[in-house]
């Protein structure tokens, strides 16, 4: 998995967990004050980031990312 962000190229690593095929991390970027969980999938190629809002739990979008993904794109279409 990549350790880094779109927007931070050296985040630091807070928690990251393995489930299945997929790695998911959650960062802290010194640089914006801002968190993010990527997500890094080997069975299909997918990467994904999402930014931690400040509405958002951060613990709980590190547990779920796929939900908060979803429940995003659903909002946004």
């Amino acid at each position: 998995m990549t350790r880094r962000l779109s927007f931070d190229h050296t985040p630091k690593e807070l928690a990251s967990r393995s489930t299945g095929t997929a790695d998911v991390v959650l960062f802290w970027s010194k640089r914006t004050h801002r968190a993010a969980v990527a997500v890094d999938d080997k069975a299909t190629g997918d990467h994904f980031e999402l930014i931690v809002g400040a509405d958002d739990d951060p613990l709980d979008l590190f547990q779920h990312p796929y939900a908060y993904a979803a429940w995003r794109k659903r909002k946004a279409a």
